[in-house]
């Protein structure tokens, strides 16, 4: 039992570590927009330019949209003698459900803990004309076995059966009667759609080409790429589908400029927007063969979009999601711009002729990469 229990905190605090609860600035392995890479301090530099290279080609006249983005803060430390391990979970639970029937939908947070503490700061958009539902799942995690990810994507799918959208694994709750780590896994429903969802998930490939043929795959079927969970140092690219859905999607994969000789941050910015001109929408990066970082792009092949970008400085010194982020956020979408991500070195997109999930903030799983 003793041996069981050290085992579990260890693995637990590895979890944690790996991503399995993370969120925010430090997943995005390789869109270096201005970012500190992880494990470096900032360089004490020259001040940045207050007016960072504005779109070259913007849309004349953009349109506002109708979005407000919210900054919020949880911590609850439970007390083991007299709270349930449930407890700082259902509180949790319980802000999410009061924003979503706001019309709140989570965006990204920074969620960590222990086996007594949950904390999450996040940041949620009312982006549509909807309420959401949001819960928990309990989620089993054996050390001594590595059958962690199928079993957590059957999970999804007996919640996407529900209607239920994975959002991110939170955190532990306690010991099952196994002496496993418990988990709570995050699910949001949109209780304005009667849309139900099904999941898949592949070993990523090595190279970025086995990449982009697994993704197409899954692309013309409908599905398309959501989170990459990581259990017990162990990942996979996990997908999506909108069962009601027509759409089909197409990956591009393009090597960052910044893995070239001479590349730069500005260089990086005119590829993103020209891929963007293109109807392929910003979607993350890897490092992948040659130790060279690819960043992906994808297209719902069903429409012809567009998407255009702005990139911003970060609003406050304090890396991750804070309070500055959501208040830049609702400064831009007057000019018809929505958050995209990276709160440290903010990314913000204009999607014209477009509907559906890619014209929106994405979710912050869909966008990091579990390579980081």
């Amino acid at each position: 039992m003793k041996t069981k229990l050290l085992l579990t905190v260890a693995a637990t605090a590895l979890l944690m570590a790996c991503g399995g609860g993370g969120g925010g600035g430090g997943g995005y392995s390789g869109l270096p927009i201005g970012g500190i890479p992880p494990g470096q301090q900032p360089d004490p530099g020259p001040a940045p330019a207050p007016n960072p290279n504005p779109n070259p080609n913007p849309s004349p006249n953009p349109s506002p949209i109708s979005a407000h983005y919210k900054f919020l803060s949880f911590q609850q430390d439970r007390n083991p003698d007299t709270e349930t391990a449930e407890k700082r979970y259902d509180d949790y639970i319980a802000l999410l459900n009061r924003e979503g029937a706001a019309g709140y939908r989570y965006l990204d947070g920074v969620t960590g803990g222990t086996i007594v503490t949950l904390r999450d700061q996040f940041m949620m958009v009312k982006d549509i004309e909807t309420t959401y539902t949001y819960e928990y799942r309990r989620f089993e995690v054996d050390i001594l076995s590595s059958d962690g990810l199928p079993r957590l994507l059957q999970q999804m799918k007996e919640q996407g059966a529900k209607g239920m959208v994975y959002v991110k694994i939170l955190g532990v709750i306690g010991l099952s009667a196994s002496d496993n780590a418990e988990f709570a896994v995050l699910y949001r429903k949109d209780t304005g759609s009667s849309a139900t969802y099904d999941y898949a998930a592949a070993d990523i490939p090595p190279t970025s080409a086995d990449f982009v043929n697994l993704a197409n795959a899954q692309g013309a079927n409908g599905f398309r790429p959501w989170a990459t969970p990581v259990l017990r140092g162990l990942t996979q690219q996990f997908f999506i589908k909108d069962q009601s859905s027509a759409a089909r999607y197409d990956l591009k994969a393009l090597v960052s400029p910044l893995s070239g000789v001479g590349g730069t941050v500005e260089d990086v910015k005119v590829q993103i927007r020209a891929q963007g001109a293109t109807g392929y929408r910003l979607l993350k990066s890897r490092f992948m063969e040659d130790g060279k970082d690819f960043i992906f792009y994808l297209k719902d092949t069903t429409q012809s979009s567009s998407f255009e970008y702005e990139f911003l400085e970060n609003p406050d010194p304090v890396f991750d999601i804070q309070e500055a982020n959501a208040v830049q956020a609702n400064s831009q979408t007057a000019i018809g711009l929505r958050y995209f991500g990276l709160p440290d070195s903010p990314i913000f997109f204009r999607s014209l002729n477009c509907t559906g999930p890619l014209c929106l903030s994405p979710d912050g799983k869909e966008i990091e990469d579990g390579s980081s």
